[in-house]
């Protein structure tokens, strides 16, 4: 897996949020499991994945994708993309709705 300078930023931020006490074998493994789920859906796939959310702290599942012929019509580009923020803004398939996630709280790929 190649890892980009994007990635590099964002493993930094995870040592920092975590005081450097991420062990860095799982630092390694999540910047490679996030570096692979952007990939798949850059490809165009669509990718089952789990995450917490950040309020409720509460597991979710989401099958989603980016972008394709199902939710071109949904699009309004009304606002800002989240991905300046760090975050992962996907359609769920299952909740047929636009969601977002912090990359960091990724917990599992399918």
């Amino acid at each position: 897996i190649a890892v980009t300078n994007v990635d590099m930023e964002r493993a930094a931020f995870m040592v920092a949020k975590t005081n450097g006490t991420i062990n860095p074998i799982l630092l390694g493994a999540k910047v490679a499991m996030i570096s692979e789920l952007k990939k798949r859906l850059e490809k165009g796939e669509t990718v089952e994945f789990d995450f917490i959310k950040k309020s409720t702290g509460e597991l979710r599942h989401a099958i989603g994708c980016l972008y394709g012929n199902l939710i071109a019509p949904k699009i309004k580009g009304t606002g800002v993309h989240n991905s300046i923020y760090g975050n992962l803004t996907f359609f769920d398939l299952t909740k047929n709705q636009f969601r977002c996630c912090s990359y960091e709280t990724i917990v599992k790929v399918y």
